[in-house]
Formats: C-alpha cells, sequence, structure tokens
C-alpha cells in the first residue's frame, strides 16, 4: 500500500475538514463528542467550529448541537457540474429505471473510489442506503468493476495498489489476481456484474461510458434483488437495455 497522507499538509484545514467529516458520520454531535470522537481538546474543537458557523458551513442548533450547514449543497451543484454529461445520463437513468423497475446508478470514479452522482427508482425498486454522494469501493460494485476494466493499466494497478480490496459480503472478491481475472472478462462483454457483492440478496449488472478518445468517463448500473435478477433477463434484457443507453448517451457526448 502506498502512503496517500500528503507531504505539506495543513494541520489546521486537514483538523477542519475532519470536524467536518465527523459530523456527517455522527448526524450531528456537540463539542464534547467531537473532541472524544477525533481525539482532540475540547478548546480545538470549539474554535474550528466557530470558524466553520461563521462561513456557514455548520449550525448549531438549540441545544448546542452543530450540524452541516446546508451551504455545501451550492457546492456539490458546483462538483457535480464538473461532469459534463450528466444531463445526457440522468435522462438514460430515468428512462432504465422506468423501463425496468430497479433502481438505477451513476457512478464515476475520483481518488480511486466510485462516487454516485445520481440514483434513480423504478415502481419495484428495492430501497437501499445508497445515496448521491456515496462512495464504495470499486471492487464490489459492477459501475465499480466496469470502471476499473476500462481504465488505463497504470491508473487501474495504481487504485489496487492504494486501496484495500475490503470484504464487504461474504462474496466481495478479495483477491487481486481473480479480480483481474473478472476484469479481463468485462473488458471483453462490456458488462459488469455484482452478484451479492455489496448487499446480500442483490445483484446489479453495469456497463461502462466511453467518450470520443476511448477514456472511461463513468458507468451506470441496473440493482435489483436476487430473485427478479436471474436467467435472460440478468444475462440478456438488462445488458441490452444498458448498452443501448450508454450508446445513446456517447453518441450525445460528442456534440457536448
Amino acid at each position: 500500500m502506498e502512503n496517500n497522507t500528503p507531504k505539506n499538509t495543513v494541520n489546521a484545514v486537514q483538523t477542519s475538514l475532519t470536524i467536518l467529516e465527523a459530523l456527517g458520520e455522527l448526524d450531528g454531535a456537540g463539542v464534547t463528542e467531537l473532541a472524544e470522537h477525533i481525539g482532540a481538546t475540547k478548546a480545538t474543537v470549539y474554535n474550528h467550529l466557530s470558524t466553520l458557523k461563521g462561513s456557514r458551513y455548520v449550525v448549531k442548533e438549540d441545544d448546542d448541537t452543530y450540524h452541516l450547514g446546508l451551504r455545501f449543497l451550492d457546492i456539490a451543484h458546483h462538483a457535480r457540474n464538473r461532469v459534463r454529461i450528466f444531463d445526457l445520463v440522468r435522462q438514460e437513468v430515468d428512462t432504465l429505471a422506468e423501463e425496468t423497475g430497479e433502481m438505477v446508478l451513476f457512478t464515476v470514479e475520483e481518488h480511486g473510489v466510485g462516487i454516485c452522482l445520481y440514483r434513480a427508482y423504478g415502481e419495484q425498486a428495492i430501497r437501499t442506503p445508497l445515496y448521491v454522494g456515496h462512495q464504495s469501493g470499486l471492487h464490489h460494485t459492477a459501475v465499480g468493476k466496469a470502471i476499473l476494466a476500462h481504465l488505463p493499466e497504470e491508473r487501474r494497478r495504481e487504485i489496487l495498489d492504494q486501496q484495500a480490496l475490503d470484504e464487504v459480503t461474504s462474496n466481495t472478491i478479495t483477491d487481486r489476481e481473480e479480480l483481474l481475472e473478472e476484469l479481463d472478462g468485462i473488458r471483453e462483454t462490456g458488462i459488469a456484474t455484482s452478484s451479492e457483492e455489496t448487499i446480500q440478496g442483490l445483484i446489479g449488472v453495469g456497463a461502462p461510458i466511453i467518450d470520443q478518445n476511448r477514456a472511461v468517463v463513468g458507468a451506470i448500473s441496473i440493482i435489483g434483488p436476487r430473485s427478479r435478477m436471474k436467467g435472460d433477463r440478468l444475462h440478456e434484457e438488462l445488458p441490452d437495455r444498458i448498452q443501448r443507453s450508454v450508446n445513446i448517451i456517447e453518441i450525445n457526448m460528442t456534440s457536448i
């Protein structure tokens, strides 16, 4: 594993970021709880919270509990707009969800992990903890494996060197050679699957979105319960639907 810690870290900035992440994890907290959670003094946490509150990045409730501020929604909007194909993808994801009745995701890779940028629910879709902004390892999701398989070999090796192949469920592939062999097959077929590797009982089918320079810019997946994700539907119908949507996106990308 390579060391990902920056050499020129600014400690004060890192502390503020740690506090913000902790507020998200704890769904709000007071000064004492935050200090214990991140291993800092109450005075340090209070000073950082005061600064963040003054900049509207956190809010303070009447019971002295701090929460993330809604200003992050504005920042998230600008971050998402970096993905120029978002509007194209959203239309196709909505269509896939309506046609299949399942949950459909659009995910991109950043810093070696998959980040969900859009999610749509069909009429029969299973509700899961997945949300817009959710981050996950690339090795255990259909979208993640679709992306990982189509990255340049050097970038793929870099990610696998830096990210542990954590066992999310008993079906997760944690052996590097086994994963690489599966990625070879995904490059040949253009379709990736995740068979209960992220959530027990759920199966995903995904495909990458490739731009005109042959670079992977993201992936789409359809996720449903094992009872519906089988036979011809799993191996033919859903892959065909995804590839049709991907083809429409890739064609329209050339005009953006």
